[in-house]
């Protein structure tokens, strides 16, 4: 079975190789060169003005010379052509995947059981390569934000609990993420994390300096797009989340769960503001547990969170709320269970 799906984020698109690929054993594609732009299939730069360096560094083929900063294809290895497919190499922690890219020429040569659209304005536009050029493909948006909704795809796989239009077939699931983030006894365990990009921008940037002025023996590191401790790439976010005691998710709009969920995977709490979560229909909202696997600053006043902090800070006592947080996640989310009953949901899927 071969699915198309757009590139729009990296750990999206490489939790849908996880499913597809890994699990389903599928064959998934994305796109790569510029024809896609050129017909009207491929709108990411819009916001952009569509910039030709946005535009070259999604769809074009991966060039050595590219700077080592250049996203989301900084650490791609050398492409391989091979029967009109460029098989590119990426790396997630120490361990390295396959993505799979066909030209718009290469994508009209094959036949595709499923096309996915991840980018919301893509919805109208992959609505028509279905109809143009793969009558026989099923439609399909995968949403991760409650402000989206389906408006000509009646089939959806989403990640928030937004109710659907009358009549769409959606399916609920948590994105997979590399197997690397994994449980690891925590060796720091005074040192706070975010990787929310342009945390600097954020309504909640005060509560951070708040907090970091009131833990002057904790380090207090942002890592993301205009944060003062610089990116974080994806071969090294594994080791960068273990590398934390708690991780800052104070996030008020969106809610794939790129971060938070990996955290809990590696068994390091979340401080949080509950009410976000809520607010965004967000399904991680149900993992996450006060004092249990994270510090919900909507939960008692200022002093008494920063308190919560430091006694959850000490040593042994973070030991095992690490451990814990890790094996909550274990018990919470099934990515074999949820593989499956995705196989069935898309064996049942109209061809709309």
């Amino acid at each position: 079975m071969n699915i198309f799906a757009d590139l729009h984020h990296g750990d999206l698109y490489h939790s849908l190789h996880l499913l597809f690929e890994e699990r389903l054993h599928a064959n998934l594609f994305r796109p790569i060169g510029i024809e896609w732009f050129q017909k009207g299939f491929w709108k990411i730069a819009e916001p952009y003005g569509n910039a030709a360096d946005t535009i070259d560094q999604y769809l074009s083929v991966p060039k050595a010379t590219w700077p080592q900063n250049k996203e989301p294809i900084q650490k791609y290895g050398e492409a391989q052509l091979i029967d009109g497919v460029y098989y590119l190499p990426l790396k997630v922690g120490s361990a390295e995947y396959i993505q799979k890219a066909i030209t718009f020429e290469q994508f009209l040569k094959m036949d595709f059981g499923y096309i996915i659209a991840s980018y919301p304005t893509h919805e109208y536009a992959y609505a028509e390569l279905v109809r143009k050029y793969k009558p026989a493909a099923v439609l399909i948006m995968q949403i991760g934000n409650p402000f989206v909704q389906p408006q000509v795809c009646r089939n959806v796989m989403s990640t928030v609990n937004t109710p659907m239009p009358p009549g769409v077939n959606c399916i609920k699931y948590h994105p997979e993420h590399h197997k690397e983030y994994c449980y690891t006894p925590p060796t720091n365990h005074n040192v706070i994390k975010s990787f929310l990009t342009h945390l600097l921008f954020s309504p909640d940037y005060p509560l951070w300096i708040m907090f970091e002025r009131a833990l002057p023996d904790f380090t207090f590191k942002s890592h993301g797009i205009s944060c003062r401790d610089g990116v974080i790439t994806g071969d090294l976010m594994p080791q960068a989340i273990k590398d934390a005691a708690f991780v800052w998710h104070v996030k008020q709009t969106g809610c794939g769960g790129f971060v938070d969920r990996p955290a809990l995977a590696c068994g390091r709490p979340c401080i949080i503001r509950s009410h976000y979560s809520r607010d965004n229909q967000s399904l991680i909202k149900e993992l996450f547990e006060d004092s249990v696997n994270c510090i919900d600053l909507d939960i008692g006043t200022t002093r008494e969170n920063i308190e919560k902090i430091r006694y959850f800070s000490e040593p042994e006592r973070h030991a095992e709320m690490c451990l814990h947080t890790a094996e909550k996640f274990k018990r919470d989310v099934n990515f074999d269970k949820e593989a499956e009953e995705i196989r069935q949901w898309l064996a049942n899927l109209e061809r709309k």
